[in-house]
């Protein structure tokens, strides 16, 4: 348990390293591209438009609330779909720095949070762009919105952390993962709003569902709204009980980690 603390804390100190990782691997994705990482940006904001128009005549919501909240939807899940599926591939992409030099292994894992949170900050410009068409322009609640990132990164860390851990051991957890994240999706309010589904059975089950309340701490304060004391208590809880269990995993894996990949 001494190593693994030790490791993550070593990795923390080191961050110019994954700093400058991170930084490099998204100038390669987008080397001799005009506008680069924007690219992303303007993908992200006509899949929203497109979206937006379709689901708001569909679901008959009024356009000038839907757009902002789907918009900011899609960032978010983005965001976590992408930290996660990019962690459970960390170690086995990174394995010639990790057989060759002698660096934390986390350093590896905060090179992936660190990544997709710049591109995080790429793509949520499209949102403050429709947010301002309809008027909905930056206050106090982004304070608020800015607490609850900070969860939300955690959560991202500590699970990306642990899928980075075991598919290094069993491959196939990336398929499962990548499987599960497409049932999620649909799971999770992302392309509604949970008061759309009238209430019942299916809104309890919305409240059971932990990326449900780890997304409304970041989504409802970007929305003019504020998150209930629920989505704090289960965001702050899957963080510290995921926190805990990925420490505890990599204290036991992580000698072994070099001899899997």
């Amino acid at each position: 348990m001494r190593k693994a603390v030790d490791d993550i804390a070593d990795g923390l100190r080191e961050w110019r390293v994954w700093h400058l990782l991170g930084l490099n691997e998204i100038k390669h994705r987008y080397r001799r591209s005009t506008i680069g990482p924007f690219w992303m940006t303007l993908s992200m904001g006509v899949q929203a438009a497109v979206m937006g128009i379709l689901f708001a005549y569909l679901f008959q919501s009024p356009i000038d609330r839907f757009l902002p909240f789907l918009t900011m939807s899609l960032v978010l899940w983005g965001f976590l779909n992408a930290t996660i599926m990019d962690g459970s591939s960390t170690f086995i992409a990174s394995s010639s720095f990790i057989l060759q030099s002698r660096r934390p292994l986390s350093i590896y894992v905060f090179q992936n949070l660190w990544k997709n949170i710049i591109i995080f900050f790429h793509l949520i410009v499209i949102f403050f762009v429709v947010a301002a068409i309809y008027s909905m322009f930056p206050g106090w609640h982004y304070l608020v919105g800015l607490f609850g990132l900070l969860l939300f990164c955690i959560n991202l860390a500590w699970a990306s952390f642990a899928a980075a851990i075991l598919a290094a051991r069993f491959r196939d957890v990336q398929m499962i993962i990548q499987n599960a994240f497409t049932v999620l999706f649909w799971a999770t309010p992302i392309l509604y709003a949970p008061e759309q589904l009238g209430g019942g059975r299916a809104t309890q089950l919305v409240q059971l569902n932990p990326l449900y309340h780890v997304i409304e701490v970041v989504r409802a304060p970007m929305l003019e709204n504020m998150p209930s004391a629920v989505n704090y208590y289960v965001a702050g809880g899957t963080a510290l009980a995921g926190c805990i269990f990925t420490l505890f995993l990599y204290a036991r894996t992580r000698a072994r980690i070099p001899y899997w990949i």
